[in-house]
Order: structure tokens, then sequence, then C-alpha cells
């Protein structure tokens, strides 16, 4: 098939000779033309390439890509575009609504002022094949100025979505999320992002509200959270209970490899909404530190709401979380912390493999409503704190525990964990791996199944040795030819 070739530049459109069908690229020049006039122009297959400039413009995908030939929009080699939105009326900056196969990647998306509920980027409806990579956005003020926000409000889903390396900060998403997830979306990744510097919620994946979805069973399912860094979410309202990343409502989502630091809670997997179950989260090989109030958190956060049951979080390390101590010292918000995990209404859990250092606090684990807590099995962990390790609390449905012996007799859980002093390297700069020597070498669970293309925080193997350790990082190992294997390359 073939058709005329075109070079468009504005309003101008050249005509050549026809050849075989072949992609655009519509040129956006710094100087003059607009976004939205060359994303009018193009059909599927095509590329529009912006230069250099600053567009006072908010932006409308009008059609969708096909499979295999998506609509890219992209700043060129380069480039910096800068879609800036002040005194530009329409609450969301990029608006892709029920269009698949669409692409969006490399702009610093800014200043879309005084918004009641608007984002940087909003997709909406049903959809498939819609990627958003490499994009910086800031500057989202007002209430509800979120990010990036994907709402799943069709029968049929948004399905197959990309989200990945963009920068997220300086946004006022409160109550909403800075970049969420919510509703009928499944077969997604969200990698690479950086989320920072926010009034709520860092990154959400939801399911139950069904002013987004009217079907309950419809939620964020299906999808990889992996090497993402959330650092300050946190909530401006009742009290401080921003999750940095936070599963409220959805299912069968891996999150992996991700750092979560200085926000309310690390990482939270929970269900607002009665009658929900979340389920099938795999939280595995994540740091999460110095947060204000926890660095793990599960369940419901009352006997009324949802619950969070048949979850697992292995190979964690969570350092010097609760931050905010019992009399509410820290600078974000006046209230007590919680501990570095805290157990809420949950049952059929697994928490296994984690290092669990705690901070001046020295409180390990909360679990302080009696019942809340059914069939949730710890075990092979390592706690350890700054202060004395004896004297660490633990809690259990409501009964206190002083000490790792007094939590294991009192509970029967965490049999084959231990109290030790995991020897991170550095930890204060943000160095998370053991040291030589480490307790926690190869002393996680013997029969941890190593999942494909699994790897350790710092995208190693996960398993080095002849077992899985603790923590989030794992030591490498060398054998040498006399069948000798070490985890110290210090000398080498």
């Amino acid at each position: 098939m073939i058709r005329p070739t075109m070079m468009k530049c504005g309003a101008v459109v050249w005509m050549f000779l026809a050849v075989p069908m072949l992609a655009e690229v519509i040129a956006v020049p710094g100087d003059s033309g607009t976004i939205q006039g060359a994303l009018d122009a193009a059909q599927p297959g095509d590329v529009v390439e912006v230069a250099t400039g600053t567009y006072f413009e908010k932006v409308v995908f009008p059609r969708s890509g096909t499979l295999g030939q998506p609509i890219v929009l992209r700043a060129g080699d380069g480039a910096q575009v800068v879609l800036d939105g002040t005194g530009v009326g329409g609450e969301n900056m990029v608006l892709i609504e029920s269009r698949s196969h669409v692409q969006l990647i490399g702009f610093e998306i800014r200043n879309n002022l005084a918004v009641t509920d608007g984002s940087g980027v909003r997709i909406v409806g049903a959809a498939s094949g819609v990627e958003i990579r490499n994009n910086s956005i800031h500057e989202i003020r007002g209430e509800n100025a979120m990010g990036i926000t994907v709402y799943g409000t069709e029968t049929a889903p948004i399905e197959d979505l990309v989200i990945q390396g963009n920068e997220i900060f300086d946004c006022e998403p409160a109550p909403s999320e800075a970049l969420t997830l919510n509703g009928n979306v499944t077969d997604f990744e969200v990698s690479g992002n950086f989320v920072h510097d926010v009034d709520n919620i860092g990154i959400d994946f939801i399911g139950g509200e069904t002013d987004i979805q009217p079907n309950p069973a419809l939620v964020a399912r299906n999808g990889v959270v992996r090497g993402n860094t959330v650092l300050r979410a946190n909530s401006i309202y009742e009290g401080g209970y921003a999750g940095g990343i936070y599963v409220d409502g959805g299912r069968d989502i891996l999150i992996e490899n991700n750092r979560v630091g200085e926000s309310d809670l690390g990482i939270e997997i929970g269900a607002e909404n009665a009658g929900l179950v979340t389920t099938g989260i795999v939280v595995r090989n994540n740091v999460l530190h110095h947060n204000e109030r926890a660095g793990i958190v599960f369940g419901g956060y009352e006997a009324a709401v949802g619950r969070a049951n048949g979850n697992s979080f292995t190979g964690n390390t969570l350092f010097a979380n609760n931050t905010v101590g019992e009399n509410g010292t820290g600078t974000h918000f006046v209230g007590g912390g919680i501990g570095e995990i805290w157990v809420q209404f949950a049952a059929d859990n697994v928490v296994s493999g984690n290092i669990v250092f705690a901070g001046p606090e020295n409180v390990f684990v909360g679990s302080f409503d009696a019942g809340s807590s059914l069939n949730n099995a710890f075990d092979y962990n390592l706690y350890f704190g700054s202060e004395n390790v004896s004297e660490g609390e633990f809690s259990h449905n409501g009964t206190g525990f002083v000490g790792l012996p007094d939590w294991q007799s009192g509970t029967g859980l965490d049999s084959n964990s231990l109290a030790a002093d995991p020897l991170l390297v550095d930890p204060t700069s943000s160095d998370w791996q053991l040291g030589s020597g480490s307790p926690a070498i190869d002393r996680g669970d013997p029969s941890y199944v190593v999942s494909p293309g699994e790897s350790d925080f710092g995208g190693g193997s996960r398993v080095a040795g002849g077992r899985i350790d603790i923590g989030a990082e794992e030591v490498d190992v060398v054998l040498f030819a006399d069948g000798f294997e070490t985890g110290d390359l210090s000398a080498w």
C-alpha cells in the first residue's frame, strides 16, 4: 500500500511523490506552531517531535494509534521541551481519554495551577498500549492536583500500560495521590519513577471506589511496581498517614526493588472500602527507611473496612522508621509513630527474611487491636536497632512483648529469626549492603524459591550462596579454583 509522503511543519503541508507507507515525523519548531495542531494531524504510526521551547498549552490526544503503529508525542533529541499551563484553561495538562497505542515521552510539564481535580497527565476510560516515559511533572497546585492519574472507568480495561522513568514533585495531590492507578486497570508496569515532595500518597493502586469504577471487582491488578524511589510523601490532613507506595484494594501486584524514605508510611497494603480484600501482593527486596510512622503496614485500618489477606513481605530492609516516636517529635505532624512493621486487620500474610533495624524508639512490630492479626506468619527475620535489641518492643493483637525471646515464646512466631547486628555497610549514606561476616548472610528461609527475573535491591543475584540472605541486598559470592567461596570482595 502507498500514500503520499508529507513533511509537516506548523500549518504548512508539503506533498511529495507516492512511496511505500512509512511513519511521518511531524516537526513542531520552537518558534512557531503548536503541539496540539501537530497532534491533531498525526495518524497511526506518526511521531510528533517537538523542538526546544516553552509551549503554553494543554493538549489532548484526538485519536488512537494501532498495535505496532502508535502515535508518539516526544521531545526531539536533546530538546528541552516545556509544556506550561500558566494562564491556560482546563484541568489536565495532557489528556488521554479512551485512546490506545499512544506515547508521551520526554516533556517537562508544569504550572497546572488552581486545580480542583486535575493532573499533569490523565488517562481515563478504556485503553491499551499507553506509554508515559521520562517526563518531569511539577508545580501541579490546588486540591486533587495530581501528577499522573489513570482511571479505568469502563467495563473494558486500561491495559498494557507503561509508566516509566518519570519524575513527579512539588505537587499537591491531597486528598488524592501523586501517581495513581484506580479502577479497571490491568497488566501494567510502573517502574523507575521518582516521586518526591508531595502532600499525600506517592504511588497508589486502588480498587473499590465506585465513583471511578462502578464494578468493585474491577480493581488495579496484575501489575509490576519496580525500581521506583519515593521520598517525602507526607499527608497534610488527619495527622499524616500517607504511604509512599500504597495498594488500596488492588490485587496480584509485584512490588520490588523500590526505595521509600521520609514519608509518613513506607509501603502500605490495605483496603479502605468495606468488603474488599487486597490479596496476592508480593512486597520483596525493597528498602524502607526513615519513614515517620512505620516502614511496612498491612491490613484494613479498622474493623469496619476491608482487609489485606494472603500477601507476602520478603527480603526487605527496614531501617530507622518511626522517626516521630511516641511523643510526635518529628517536624511534620503532632502524634506518635508506630514501629518498623504495623499489622492492622489482616490474615494469612507472610513476613519473612526481612532486616528490621529499629531507630531510637526501639519498636519492631505493632499490632494493637485485639483479634486483628490472624494467622500472619513471621519467620527468618533479623531484628536489631540503635538501642538495646533485648529491650525492643513487639505487640500482637494488643499484647506487648519485650525482646525477641519473649515475642517468640509468647506468640510462636519468628522461631527461626535472630536478634543481631546485620552489619550494614553504610545505611546513613544509603548503602544497604551486608558487610563481611554479617549474620544475615545465608540465613533466610532455606526453602525460598527465586522467581524468574528476580534480583536483589541493587540488581544483583537474589541468591548468590547456598541460601538466600536476609534483607534486600545479597552478598556476592566468588568461587575459587580450590572450591572455597567468599562473600568478602574488599581485597579484590
